[in-house]
């Protein structure tokens, strides 16, 4: 293997490699679905807590400090999620490293990864407005007299270049999450989230085998997200219970949670 290679797992089988050898998208979301059905009691309790936060989170005055603990918690269980595929030798090691799983492990090793992520997105945001701002404020294209016409015209102008940015870091955004997934602690979780500046992870991404499986994984997902929740809020107007649609789009969160860590690990394993 190419010591310049942005990952080095080395020569020993994993399962992982299995996964990717044939139908690799099918294969994604068995492995994810395993996850979440192997161990229920696990299960249950991540999305009850998962949905309490998330409940938690719409009162006033209480709001931020519950949407962060949601927020870190997800991150948490997407770490260990990516890391028991990654590391399993096989399907049988897997099935056991997902039964022996439980949440105070999880939160114990990986709340502090999970903190530095979370703020190494908040950063992330906090570049992409002051940039905005920069540009904007420079060019003349934004100051105090616009009126909304200008606002309105502004947005349609930027709103192509927005959408491409875009779609690029989306295209590169399941590498990113995969260091992520390895990274350990506060520090090296907040620093792999700025690797989607990497040239090297960039330069990995544009392979062939790569771009079909993300394409393909990525439509999926879209479909399943974009369906799901106009289901769901189907079922809520014409029923009025705007509680249970909300219990019902936390349940699809957390299934695109675990999809996409699976997807990610599958991902980084197609580039190394």
């Amino acid at each position: 293997m190419q010591e310049n290679r942005l990952y080095n797992r080395g020569d020993q089988q994993r399962l992982i490699d299995e996964a990717l050898s044939s139908e690799p998208i099918k294969n994604t979301f068995r492995l994810g679905w395993e996850f979440i059905t192997l161990n229920r009691k696990f299960t249950l309790t991540a999305v009850v807590i998962f949905i309490l936060l998330n409940i938690l989170g719409m009162i006033p005055f209480i709001a931020l400090i519950f949407m962060v603990l949601s927020a870190v918690f997800g991150v948490a269980l997407q770490i260990h999620m990516g890391r028991v595929l990654y590391v399993s030798k096989d399907i049988k090691e897997y099935i056991e490293e997902i039964h022996d799983s439980t949440l105070e492990a999880i939160l114990n090793r990986y709340t502090a990864t999970a903190f530095g992520a979370y703020m190494g997105w908040i950063l992330m945001l906090m570049l992409v407005v002051i940039l905005i701002s920069l540009v904007g404020g420079t060019t003349g294209l934004i100051n105090q007299n616009m009126s909304e016409a200008d606002l309105l015209n502004l947005l349609l102008l930027l709103g192509f270049p927005f959408i491409i940015v875009a779609l690029l870091f989306s295209y590169v955004h399941p590498l990113v999450e995969s260091n992520i997934i390895m990274a350990e602690g506060f520090t090296a979780g907040l620093k792999a989230v700025f690797s989607i500046f990497s040239i090297e992870l960039w330069r990995l991404s544009f392979q062939k085998s790569y771009f079909k499986y993300i394409s393909i994984f990525g439509v999926i997902m879209l479909v399943i997200l974009f369906t799901g929740a106009f289901l769901i809020g189907l079922f809520t107007s014409l029923t009025g219970l705007a509680m249970l649609g909300n219990i019902l789009l936390m349940l699809l969160m957390y299934f695109f949670m675990v999809m996409m860590s699976i997807g990610a690990m599958m991902a980084r394993g197609i580039v190394e």
